[in-house]
């Protein structure tokens, strides 16, 4: 497995446990869900935040699912 495909599959592994935690937890403010996810990863809160909004480089060609959260 490259890097490439590695990272990939990190960034859909990051958005699925946002999801599911965000589903369990609806009162949870979304900073809350993503401090949560990234102390799960072991990454920054900034980094989750990009990986969900596909900014730069983790926007990988992964197709954003159809219930897309904007964050800012």
């Amino acid at each position: 497995m490259t890097r490439k495909e590695r990272l990939t599959e990190r960034n859909n592994q990051v958005r699925k446990l946002f999801y599911e935690l965000h589903a369990k937890n609806k009162k949870w403010r979304i900073d809350a869900v993503i401090d949560e996810v990234a102390n799960k990863m072991f990454l920054a809160s900034r980094t989750v935040e990009a990986i969900l909004n596909y900014e730069g480089i983790y926007g990988d060609t992964a197709p954003p699912q159809k219930v897309q959260l904007q964050l800012f």
